[in-house]
Formats: structure tokens, C-alpha cells, sequence
């Protein structure tokens, strides 16, 4: 092949090229022809030996890059920043096990020349006129996990630049369960500055009961911490969330429905009472949070995710009634039914509360 992006008859080719999955950036939303050829040129190879043309390897990359956006994202396009490679909270349940090359908890470590290519894609971003789209930190790795964020401080640096080029995004979400950091100098005030609105901070925090967080999720900052920060930014004027996520199998589910036996059956520990789920939704309510976000837990099944799969294979296959998990690409999960009546039961309890309940896809989607 002899062709060049940066000619544009090449490049309105090259994009009716690109591989199903991706067709949806550039046909389900109102692009011009030349905002089109912006994002080919941002996202794709610029002279490919084969077809279709290849993704590049970039800092501020597509969201969910493997994802089929005919079925999962057909709002077009979003952006993502996995600010470090791995995570030192190491959850069992995490579903990055399910896609990485190791497990999440394996040497997590800073990427190599972040600020350098950091303004490299920023600079890209606006030289090509990339038109400006939602930004995600991050889907893959917590952007402040303490012992990283202390040495190299990535995302202090990504804050700041993102702030130098604010316009280049329509919002920013960042995604944490270590919120902490953010009510600390200089962060509070690059996330306080009223140029960076749209700006959200989800919180994760997915437990009442910190003995249960313990459990699940050892390496984890605290519940106390967690929940203390998201009252602080909020009172600091910063738009915060909760997610209580992911939501684990439950006996508080009706047995008609869950098919599985009780919890302790299978020495678990109850995740989310009803109790636990009020009180969560009641707090986050009476902070100031402007909405809570739930998904189902997903199971990973890859080698990776061994400790998710001998927590919760057996009442994952209970739960199916026919002795055989639901399989979604790399996951199981639970019945339809089933995950419908866990999100009923926080949906119910925000109705009542009188907060905003979502989908975590739906949120994601929502993001403009």
C-alpha cells in the first residue's frame, strides 16, 4: 500500500477501512469531514501496511480500546488515561485480570516517559483538531494509589496539564478509591479551579461495614477515609459520586430468585445488606454527592483471577439453576434476573433517599 493519512483523500479511505468495531466514532456522531480525519489521524496509523489500519500506541487512548462500539459505545467517541500500569489495592474481584497480561497486583509501576507523552498527546490532540470529547481516569488502574502517587506523583502531573488544555475536553471523570489524596495541596485546588467544570469524582466505596471491606478488599484504603474525603470535597464544591461497586451475590435477594444457598454457605461474608446499602445511599445523600453508580460483580475466569474465581465460582454456577455460569466474553456473570434485582435493590433505596441512581454504563454514556 502507498498510503498517507495526512492526505485526505487517503485518510476519508483509510477510515472506511477501519475495522467494524471502531466504525461508530466516525459514523454516530456529527463530525465534520475534517474532524473525521482528526481522529483517524490521532487514533490510527498514519501509513498502514495492512488492513485494517492498527491502533497507535497512545497515553490518552481510546476508551475501553477492545470494546465493540456497534454494541457497547455508540455514542462515538471517549478518551481514557490509565495513569499507572497495575494497582496496588490488587482486588480479588478486579475484572482487569480478566484482559491484562498479569495480574493487576503484580509490580504496579509508573509508564515510562508519562509526562513526556502526556504532552505529546495533549499538543497531537490540538494541533489536529481532534474534536473535543469526554476523558476517563481512569478504567484500568486507580490513578491514586498512595505509594505510587507519592514517588512519581502522575497524577498531579496529568491534573495540571489536563487544566493547560481543559477546552480539549468536553468533561473529566476521575475514578478512585483512594479520594484522599484529593483533598490534599496542590490537588484541591487544580480540582476546585472553576475552569476545570465539568469535573467528577467517583468514589468507590462499595461496603458499609469495614470488616467486610477488609475481606474483599485487604489492600484497600479504609471505609472511614473513603467516605470522609467524599463528604470534604463535596463541601469543598467539587462535584462528587459514589459507586457502590460492584454489587456481590446476596442473601438478601429472594431465594426464588438467587437459586443459591445463604452466603455463609459458601464462607462468605454478606457484601451489602439492605441495611449496609441505606446507609451508604443516606450518607452519600446528606454529603452532598450528586449521584450513586452500581454494576454487577463480573467474575473473570482467565488464570489472573484465581482468587475471584475460588471466591465466587461455586455460587456463580448455584446461582445459574443449571449448573452451568452465564459466560459473557472473558466473565460470568449472574442470571438477568438476578443482577436486575441487586440494582432494584439500590435504585429503590436512592428513589426513597431522593438521589440519582445510574448504571455504571449508562454513566459512562451519559458523560458528554
Amino acid at each position: 500500500m502507498n498510503l498517507d493519512a495526512l492526505i485526505d483523500r487517503d485518510a476519508d479511505f483509510l477510515i472506511r477501512e477501519v475495522d467494524a468495531k471502531f466504525k461508530p466514532i466516525f459514523e454516530k456522531k456529527e463530525f465534520s469531514e475534517d474532524e473525521k480525519r482528526a481522529i483517524y489521524r490521532y487514533l490510527f496509523s498514519r501509513k498502514p501496511q495492512k488492513l485494517p489500519p492498527s491502533l497507535k500506541n497512545r497515553l490518552i487512548n481510546l476508551y475501553d480500546p477492545l470494546a465493540d462500539r456497534s454494541t457497547r459505545f455508540p455514542d462515538g467517541l471517549r478518551f481514557c488515561i490509565n495513569v499507572y500500569v497495575g494497582c496496588e489495592h490488587n482486588c480479588p474481584y478486579c475484572y482487569v485480570n480478566g484482559y491484562s497480561q498479569e495480574s493487576v497486583g503484580i509490580s504496579p509501576h509508573q509508564k515510562k516517559d508519562f509526562e513526556k507523552n502526556l504532552s505529546k498527546d495533549l499538543q497531537s490532540l490540538r494541533s489536529l483538531g481532534v474534536p473535543a470529547s469526554p476523558l476517563h481516569m481512569s478504567n484500568s488502574t486507580d490513578p491514586l494509589q498512595k505509594t505510587l502517587e507519592k514517588k512519581h506523583s502522575n497524577t498531579l502531573i496529568a491534573l495540571q496539564k489536563l487544566r493547560e488544555h481543559r477546552s480539549q475536553f468536553t468533561s473529566i471523570t476521575i475514578l478512585t478509591k483512594n479520594p484522599a489524596i484529593l483533598c490534599t495541596e496542590p490537588y484541591l485546588s487544580i480540582i476546585k479551579d472553576g475552569g476545570m467544570k465539568l469535573f467528577t469524582v467517583q468514589i468507590t466505596c462499595a461496603y458499609w461495614d469495614d470488616n467486610v471491606r477488609a475481606f474483599y478488599e485487604p489492600k484497600a484504603p479504609d471505609i472511614h477515609e473513603r467516605l470522609h474525603a467524599l463528604k470534604f470535597l463535596a463541601e469543598n464544591g467539587v462535584d462528587v459520586e459514589l459507586r457502590i461497586d460492584p454489587l456481590f451475590p446476596s442473601s438478601r435477594i429472594p431465594e426464588t430468585i438467587r437459586l443459591h444457598k445463604p452466603l455463609y454457605h459458601y464462607s462468605l461474608p454478606e457484601a451489602q445488606s439492605h441495611e449496609d446499602i441505606s446507609n451508604l445511599v443516606r450518607f452519600a445523600k446528606k454529603s452532598g454527592a450528586k449521584a450513586v453508580i452500581s454494576k454487577p460483580l463480573k467474575v473473570p475466569f482467565s488464570k489472573r483471577a484465581q482468587r475471584c474465581k475460588d471466591l465466587f465460582s461455586i455460587i456463580y454456577k448455584d446461582a445459574s439453576g443449571k449448573g452451568k455460569r452465564k459466560t459473557v466474553g472473558g466473565t460470568w456473570r449472574l442470571p438477568d434476573n438476578y443482577q436486575k434485582a441487586l440494582m432494584s435493590t439500590v435504585s429503590d433505596i436512592c428513589a426513597r433517599e431522593g438521589i440519582p441512581f445510574k448504571h455504571c454504563m449508562v454513566d459512562v454514556l451519559g458523560r458528554d
